[in-house]
Parts: C-alpha cells; structure tokens; sequence
C-alpha cells in the first residue's frame, strides 16, 4: 500500500491517474461499440432499441456499483488500521449478497421480460430490436456484476493495473465478438448483446482469478454482518444512484423525445448519451482512482496525503473540463458521424449536443465530491450531492423546460442540474469535507 501513502508530485499523481481513467474509458465503450455497429449494419432503429434497455444495464451496474464502492470504503479503511482478516470477511461476504442478487434479477428479468420492455417505452416498430438486446443483458446480469465488483476492488488492493487489464481485455473482445456477431453473421442486436455478454464474461474471470490467486483481499469464510452489509448499501447509495438515475433519465428522455421526433428522436438521444458517457468516464475515473487512497489514510489518520490529493484532483478537473468542452464542440460532429451519417439523425443529434455539452463544466466536480464523501465513509452527504445531481433535479428540469422553451430544454436539462447542483456541493464539501481533519 505505498503508493497510498508515499507523496506524490502532480505528475506522479496523473500517472497514477492514467490506469483507472483508462478503465472507466474502457468500461464507457461496451455499450457504445454495440451502438456504433448496430447503426452501421443493422440501423437507426436497432440503435434506439439498444437506448431503450439502458435502464436495464443501469440497475446492474448501479447495485454492482453500490456494494463495490460502498464496502470499499470500509475495506480500505480496516486495511488502513491493519485488520486484515476483517477486510477480507467483509469482501467475501459482500461478494455472495452481490451473487445472489445478481441471480434474482437475472430470473426476475426473463420470466417478466416483454412486459418490462414495454414499460421502459419499446414501440412496437422497436420491439424486435428490444426483446432480444435486453433477453441476453438479463442473462449476463452476474458477470456484469462481478466485472465492476472486482474492478473496483482491485483498486482497493493497489492494483489498478489489473483493472486496466480487464476493462481492455473485455474491451478489444468485445469489438472481435460484435464484428462477427453484428457485421458476419449479421445477428442484429441480439449479437452485439452476445459480444457484450463474452467479452464481459472473460474480463471477470480475470478478476475472479486475480482475487484467488494474488490479491492481498482474499476470499475466505464469511462472516455475517449486517451491519456492515447495511453500511455498505448506504455508504455506496449515491453511486447507485448515479448510475440509476443515468437510467430514469434516459428513460424520461425517451418518452419526452418521441414525442418530439419519434424513433430518430430516440436514436439522437442514444448518440448524445454515448458521448456523455465516454467523458464522464475521465471524471468517474478521478473518482476512483483517488477514493481508496482517501479511505486507506483515513483510516490511519494520514490526513496530510487526503489534502494532497483532493488538491490535485481539483486541478485535473478544471483542467480536463476545459478540454472536454472544447472537444465536444470543436469534434462533435465528426463523433456522431462515426454513428450515422448526413440525415435527420444527425441533424438531430448536432443541435441537442451543442446544448447538452456545457453540462462538462460542472458534472466533473460533482462526480468527484460524491465520491469523496463516499470514500470518507459519508453516504449520507455522498448521497445528497447524487440525487441532486442525478435524479431530483433532472426530474424537475425535464418536465418543467421543454414546456417552458420547448425541446431545447430536454437538452439542458443535465447541464442546468449539474449547474446548480454544483454550488451544493463545494458548500457541503467546506462544511463538512475538512471538517474531519479540524477535529482529528
């Protein structure tokens, strides 16, 4: 754990940077690519029925998240303190509640699948891309799981390497699988869901083989402890609600564009979004690579290396805010060409990201203080700064200005949540985010 503990200069701390940026980069493009080569080879509509079943990879990816980032902190802190055989009851015992989980929502979504597909706003136009796409996102639902389990964990451990390694791993397969699957076979979306599902497959096995052969946190007998159960769902509820609420809001989107713009609407929304995620994946991936470093020394009081490292990451994100504004605008049309080509989809698609892209300005300090605060073993506070940012706000921008400015403001509604939220969150993070290191 020296790198935990050692001091860093700023560019030491962008090289630690770089693998779990590059992990949460890798980790953007899974649904990307499937999008990216069912629009090439099997069209808008196939591309807007792989944006309908978001939601559905969000509750995955949202209770994964909650477990890993919520019983990290408490594993990092108990590392800190030397209690290792603690830390290694708590991550085996989280991991099998994660296991069963997984396996409930996997029967849950197939027995009721057609069902859900019309509730998440599958027209019937849509429905034979839909069905498919989300019957195998179903299945995979345990190695999704467990690839974001062990990704985050690893950090935990001090090898964010190894995260890199399953997030490129899954990655490049991903593109081999979705080729031949999508482009060969032509299997439409139910191949690139089969892409995803194997490459993800083997990037948790990777993991798995990680965790039992050469991780410091080892699987051993569990020990029962709700208590650490219930703080970890809690202390890890603002990220699942990040990644809940990318769903809920993907979800309202839908509907309020295909009022607007029908089935192109929807695929317009599908490209914006996938750009949304790829640059938040630099902001998610400051977060955590910087979490277990703050948990770690704040179990040893070390709260010297936490100011550190908060300093650094502040710059980092003004910095990269910048570029990513100036990126989304100054290349944007040439990333959704790479989707679609000249047509009413781009058209579409060019006009909302023009609006939709300042939201770059404020999400990277949001993302980071909710993590912070996670990482402090804070849920409560993590918690606020999310469903402001994510769900509370977005809800009421969403109904409220496309009524007020018609569907312009659709496009702003992330950017005016984020703008307010963020005034929240350097109030809350002064309040109380040094407030620890004043008393200890």
């Amino acid at each position: 754990m020296k790198c935990f503990e050692e001091k860093m200069s700023y560019p030491q701390f962008l090289k630690y940077l770089v693998p779990s940026v590059l992990t949460m980069i890798f980790l953007s493009f899974y649904t990307t690519i499937d999008g990216f080569f069912v629009s090439r080879y099997a069209g808008s509509d196939a591309l807007a029925g792989i944006n309908i079943v978001i939601p559905i990879t969000c509750i995955i990816f949202g209770t994964a998240v909650m477990f890993a980032t919520g019983s990290a902190a408490i594993i990092g802190e108990k590392m800190g303190q030397k209690r290792e055989q603690e830390a290694n009851e708590i991550f085996t015992f989280i991991a099998i509640v994660l296991l069963i989980l997984s396996l409930v929502f996997t029967i849950g979504g197939i027995l009721f699948l057609k069902p859900i597909c019309i509730f998440l706003g599958s027209s019937e136009r849509l429905m034979e891309h839909v069905i498919p796409y989300a019957f195998v996102i179903f299945l995979g639902a345990v190695p999704m799981s467990f690839k974001l389990f062990f990704e985050y964990l690893v950090r935990t451990d001090g090898r964010s390497q190894i995260g890199m390694v399953m997030s490129l791993a899954g990655l490049t397969l991903n593109v081999v699988f979705d080729y031949i699957f999508v482009v060969v076979f032509r299997m439409g979306t139910f191949g690139a869901a089969w892409g995803t599902f194997l490459s993800i497959t083997v990037s948790m096995i990777i993991g798995l083989l990680y965790f039992l052969k050469y991780s410091q946190i080892r699987f051993c007998k569990p020990n029962v402890n709700w208590k650490v159960l219930l703080k970890s769902c809690t202390n890890g509820s603002s990220e699942m609600l990040t990644e809940l609420s990318t769903g809920i809001t993907t979800f309202l989107f839908n509907i309020i564009i295909m009022k607007y713009f029908g089935e192109d609407g929807v695929a317009a929304v599908t490209i914006i979004m996938y750009i949304y995620y790829f640059f938040i994946s630099f902001y998610m991936g400051i977060a955590v690579a910087t979490a277990p470093v703050v948990s770690y020394n704040y179990g040893a009081q070390n709260y010297g290396k936490i100011k550190e490292t908060t300093r650094y990451s502040f710059i980092t994100i003004a910095i990269s805010s910048v570029l990513i504004l100036a990126v989304s605008y100054i290349y944007g049309k040439d990333i959704i060409h790479l989707f679609v080509g000249d047509g009413n989809v781009f058209s579409l698609t060019w006009d909302g990201l023009k609006l939709f892209s300042t939201v770059f300005v404020f999400i990277g300090l949001n993302v980071f203080l909710s993590g912070y605060f996670t990482a402090l073993g804070n849920g409560f506070i993590s918690a606020i700064i999310s469903l402001l940012r994510s769900l509370f706000l977005v809800v009421i921008f969403i109904l409220v200005l496309p009524k007020l400015i018609g569907v312009s403001g659709v496009w702003l509604t992330m950017p005016m949540s984020e703008a307010v939220t963020i005034f929240i969150a350097i109030y809350l993070y002064r309040t109380y985010g040094k407030h620890f290191m004043k008393e200890k």
